[in-house]
């Protein structure tokens, strides 16, 4: 894998997430989001061991440590993304999301002591642009709890991203890959289990096949195929810009929204002009974050002022 086959790589997964808000509706309320999170886990991992099984003989303590801090990041973005999801139109979790690279460039500033390029803080600072008039420039979305759950979610993906780019360059992604779907697995079952206790409820699950469809779709694209990908291409793409890859999905949400709405019978976003102009600020923002676009258009604009 190369630089772009990477980036082609990180936008093929970013339409599978875009896709996945929609399965994430059909999971209940009265199905807890432990249980959800343990049974896709665990079929994630069983699809990760049948593809990469002979990985393991190159399993040490230092990979066990790294996939546990990967799984432990992880788990928090998908326990806040699921609480978040429930109720929110998928173009508003979507776009709640998209605005997590925003959290890559403060916490590398203020933990690591990186400063952020001119071109990108300009790019980002566009696209957060875009992202407020895709939620049609409406302030009180944010104020609910959903919405909370959500930005909760972008820090601990903020930080995952950090974390796989520093553990990738150094491990085998694979490995990384199927450590981080194991512990998941273990820490929500136990989880689970513990919470049917309190609660003395049984351990299991419903029979829907709306529900089992979206256990199946989220296993296999989300925690199996882009848990592999993303760990292998952040070798050659940064934290930063693989967070503005994947903040394309709301466009892709909308885009996709009428052909998804038509074969799942689903509720079709409504379109408005804020929201496609939105859709072009953030095409636009994330073309700027690239220095050699950022220096095109700053020149032209210095050509035209003088």
């Amino acid at each position: 894998m190369n630089r772009l086959s990477a980036n082609i790589s990180l936008y093929i997964i970013t339409f599978f997430s875009a896709i996945q808000y929609v399965f994430l509706a059909n999971v209940p309320d009265t199905v807890s989001t432990f249980a959800f999170l343990s049974i896709t886990n665990l079929i994630g991992f069983l699809i990760m061991l049948c593809a990469f099984f002979g990985e393991l003989r190159r399993l040490d303590k230092k990979q066990i440590h790294q996939s546990a801090v990967l799984s432990l990041e992880l788990l928090g973005f998908n326990v806040f993304l699921l609480l978040g999801s429930r109720g929110t139109e998928a173009s508003v979790v979507a776009c709640v999301l998209s605005s997590y690279f925003a959290f890559i460039v403060l916490i590398s500033f203020l933990v690591f002591h990186q400063r952020p390029e001119k071109c990108k803080v300009v790019g980002v600072t566009v696209m957060l642009a875009g992202v407020y008039m895709m939620m049609d420039a409406n302030l009180s979305e944010l104020l609910q709890i959903h919405i909370l759950y959500l930005i909760i979610a972008d820090v601990f993906f903020a930080l995952y991203l950090l974390s796989a780019e520093k553990y990738a360059t150094s491990s085998n992604p694979a490995l990384l890959a199927m450590g981080q779907a194991f512990f998941n697995f273990l820490i929500t079952t136990v989880i689970w289990a513990v919470q049917s206790m309190i609660q003395h409820t049984p351990i299991s699950l419903p029979d829907e096949p709306a529900f089992w469809g979206s256990v199946f779709f989220i296993s296999f694209f989300i925690r199996g195929l882009y848990g592999i990908v993303q760990i292998y291409a952040q070798r050659y793409v940064s934290p930063l810009n693989v967070s503005l890859i994947f903040s394309t999905e709301i466009v892709m949400t909308l885009a996709l929204s009428p052909v998804l709405s038509a074969v799942l019978g689903t509720k079709q976003e409504a379109f408005t002009v804020l929201k496609v102009a939105g859709a072009f600020v953030m095409i636009f923002g994330l073309l700027v974050t690239e220095e050699k676009v950022y220096h095109a258009i700053a020149g032209r604009f210095a050509h035209d002022a003088g």
